[in-house]
């Protein structure tokens, strides 16, 4: 007599979708953890004005893969296609949890900036906003 066999089909997880985006990382700068969507527009240029000035001193290419999950956002530099992944080499830049992500903003001005506002979890009250460019401003 033969066994009866099933054959299941795995269900994703919704932790288990996730995307990936190239992008820029134009800067980043603590601010306090109240900082209202008002004051972003101001803190964005603040951010954008200091890397012109840093590119100008020392130009410096800092292309990232930003993956965005149900279970994390994670930021790594991205070595391209040419240089193969290493982890003694390649470590993340950063890494949250989604409900950390406190405030999201985009220019239409300008539509490939966007940057977000992310709160530290730690006892300092402090947030970070992270600037990033997109290539392709319709992503």
């Amino acid at each position: 007599m033969e066994p009866i066999t099933f054959k299941v089909k795995k269900c994703q997880t919704p932790s288990d979708f996730s995307a990936s985006f190239s992008l820029q990382l134009v800067g980043s700068l603590p601010v306090h953890s109240l900082t209202t969507m008002s004051m972003l527009p101001w803190i964005v240029a603040e951010i954008r004005m200091l890397s012109t000035k840093s590119s100008k001193e020392e130009p410096s290419a800092s292309q990232i893969r930003l993956y965005v999950s149900p279970a994390s956002l994670r930021c790594e530099p991205d070595t391209g296609k040419i240089q193969q992944w290493d982890p003694l080499i390649c470590s993340s830049l950063f890494e949250y949890k989604p409900q950390h992500v406190h405030k999201l903003i985009h220019n239409s001005h300008d539509p490939s900036y966007f940057a977000c506002l992310i709160k530290d979890g730690a006892a300092n009250q402090r947030s970070i906003c992270y600037v990033f460019k997109a290539d392709d401003q319709t992503k």
